[in-house]
């Protein structure tokens, strides 16, 4: 089955939805990044957002493809991995945001997002089965869809408020699709009924297959008929690892992982992960590599000044991007590699114990050299 393109949100236009297949991944990014919450992160996201018109919709240029609760501002979109936001504003400072996230379809390992979202909260990891017992059926349109609620222990914004996420994550054949709500305890749970309701009236378009061009947009908006153009090529590229290094299967958001061993037993793990051709911009992603690490973020200034250049293969060029830990950090080094592509972002990443990362330096930058991409 193969469902077409929801409506355009400004410039972009949406992924077509369909639990058993898609022909759109607009990827942009590894979601995640921008979503770790800030003290306050309505406000930090969307500084200056704009109410929505009485009609319910955003202030954009073509209508979006659901209908906007009452009391979400939309804000507009700068580009990076996010289609759509908006932010909630409570009263004595409560904030909360919304935002509709397009990743490629190694972004829908459930356990590993799970987990990733429990960190934003502060909250330690959980098994896999315990992940599936937090399960909500949900609808996204009239697709079968899952949801995850979960609430931090702590007042971890501003030191007054407890933080609540909820996330309803759509697997398709070539995208996953994250709708998220997120911020203060009681304003989220306030608004759970208008994001269920929302999810609700995401318009999916037809089910029925189609290869003619897309149609003029009708009047009152933009058409959702026509084909949707394929996902960029994921496909491994051909490389050269070190012979100490061991292959080992790629799961979640992960093309390739090694196992780098090291001495006195102490292993590295190397991953491989393709995202879209933004995803997010250096800055985040190594933001986010730094709160992995227990390390405060730095800005654009910072980065630039300690980034390095690496000539790879195809006359292009990879960022290195080299961190250590706080002391007291399981596996407190990072290496990491990022290839900018017109259609992919590339990134390798080793982490482990210091002594192996500085050892296995020069074998990881031969690796990233070795690549040759389809």
């Amino acid at each position: 089955m193969e469902i077409r393109r929801l409506l355009p949100l400004a410039s972009i236009a949406l992924a077509s939805l369909a639990w058993q297949g898609c022909k759109r991944e607009e990827v942009q990014v590894y979601q995640a990044p921008k979503d770790l919450p800030p003290s306050n992160p309505a406000v930090a996201e969307a500084p200056q957002p704009s109410r929505a018109p009485a009609s319910g919709r955003p202030a954009e240029s073509q209508s979006p493809p659901w209908v906007t609760p009452d009391g979400w501002m939309a804000v507009p979109s700068t580009g990076g991995m996010r289609l759509a936001s908006y932010a909630i504003q409570g009263s004595d400072g409560r904030t909360a945001s919304v935002s509709v996230v397009p990743l490629g379809p190694e972004a829908s390992g459930e356990l590993d997002n799970v987990n990733r979202w429990r960190r934003e909260l502060q909250l330690a990891p959980i098994t896999e089965a315990e992940a599936v017992a937090l399960r909500q059926p949900v609808k996204i349109g009239s697709l079968d869809a899952r949801m995850f609620e979960l609430v931090s222990d702590q007042n971890i914004l501003d030191g007054k408020f407890k933080s609540r996420t909820l996330v309803s994550m759509l697997a398709v054949e070539q995208a996953t699709i994250f709708f998220k709500l997120m911020g203060e305890d009681a304003l989220v749970a306030e608004n759970k009924p208008k994001f269920l309701a929302w999810l609700k009236s995401v318009q999916v378009g037809s089910n029925e297959r189609s290869d003619s061009p897309p149609q003029a947009a009708a009047a009152g908006g933009p058409s959702m008929a026509g084909p949707v153009a394929p996902p960029p090529s994921t496909d491994l590229p051909k490389w050269t690892p070190p012979a100490t290094w061991k292959a080992v299967a790629g799961n979640g958001m992960r093309l390739a992982s090694f196992v780098v061993p090291g001495e006195g037993g102490a292993n590295g793990d190397l991953s491989v992960v393709a995202l879209g051709a933004q995803a997010g911009g250096v800055v985040a992603n190594v933001t986010r590599w730094r709160r992995q690490l227990e390390l405060p973020p730095i800005d654009e200034n910072e980065l630039s000044s300690s980034l390095k250049s690496l000539p790879i293969a195809q006359g292009e060029k990879a960022l290195l991007v080299e961190l250590e830990g706080t002391a007291g950090h399981s596996g407190s080094n990072l290496l990491a590699a990022i290839v900018q592509r017109s259609d992919r972002t590339w990134f390798y990443k080793l982490t482990g114990p210091k002594a192996l990362v500085t050892a296995e330096r020069d074998n990881f930058q031969k690796f990233v050299q070795s690549v040759n991409y389809p």
